[in-house]
């Protein structure tokens, strides 16, 4: 159940730092640390490979790292990237900031990463109900974390598949050739 968030979007944007991602969580706002050129580097090749899917699949949209959307939790979430169905927005209209949660959230890992901060994302995700994408550059591994299976990893030589979307197939082996 969400809790209520005792800011506004308009609050909270006025808060930030300009050219800097921040989140709200549990109440307080958290200034997500730069990232270094090869985690951005991976996530260019992934936003690319998010758009051309949604490009074939219409039924779904994509999203970068400053897409917010509301966690079961109340906290405010910017995933690296995201995929939503565009049944989701009332009126095939994109909102400010979403009132849900993605359907799929990917993460890349940074060095910078506090394993605390990692774990309270990935529990507000599967409360949430999100698939999740944890990309790890350094091991050159994919870990999905379906809201009620089984943990699954893939490594760069297996393509990663989603369970649910069509014909999802990305090539991890071109991904982290960066």
């Amino acid at each position: 159940m969400a809790t209520k968030t005792t800011i506004t979007w308009e609050q909270f944007l006025a808060a930030g730092v300009e050219g800097r991602k921040c989140e709200w969580v549990d109440g307080e706002i958290v200034q997500m640390s730069p990232v270094n050129f090869r985690h951005e580097a991976i996530l260019l090749r992934l936003n690319a490979f998010l758009d051309g899917y949604c490009r074939s699949h219409p039924e779904w949209t994509g999203f970068s790292s400053n897409a917010a959307f509301t966690m079961a939790s109340g906290n405010w979430r910017c995933p690296d990237a995201s995929l939503v169905r565009k049944e989701r927005f009332a009126g095939g209209q994109f909102p400010v900031m979403a009132e849900f949660a993605p359907d799929v959230a990917f993460e890349v890992h940074s060095p910078s990463d506090k394993p605390s901060e990692i774990q309270s994302k990935r529990k507000d995700y599967q409360q949430s109900g999100v698939i999740q994408v944890w990309i790890d550059p350094e091991k050159r591994l994919v870990e999905l974390v379906y809201p009620s299976r089984p943990l699954e990893y893939f490594q760069e030589g297996q393509p990663l598949t989603i369970t649910g979307l069509a014909d999802f197939s990305l090539d991890l082996k071109d991904l982290f050739a960066v």
